[in-house]
């Protein structure tokens, strides 16, 4: 896994930065809101109706 060095703003596969010599902390993701989630999950529902819709119109 990378890391970010701030000050130097590069990434580095090591634990310090190979510029500056500083300790680099491991990178925190931050998780998706659940207000998003549920838009992606909603998403996926409609667009496999929409599939569907078409698939059984075609097939008239």
């Amino acid at each position: 896994m990378t890391q970010w060095c701030e000050h130097c703003e590069r990434s580095e596969e090591s634990d310090s930065c190979e510029v500056c010599g500083q300790t680099l902390a491991p990178n925190e993701q931050a998780s998706l809101p659940w207000t998003w989630k549920f838009m992606i999950v909603t998403t996926i529902i409609y667009v496999i109706w929409r599939v569907y819709q078409l698939i059984s119109w075609l097939l008239r």
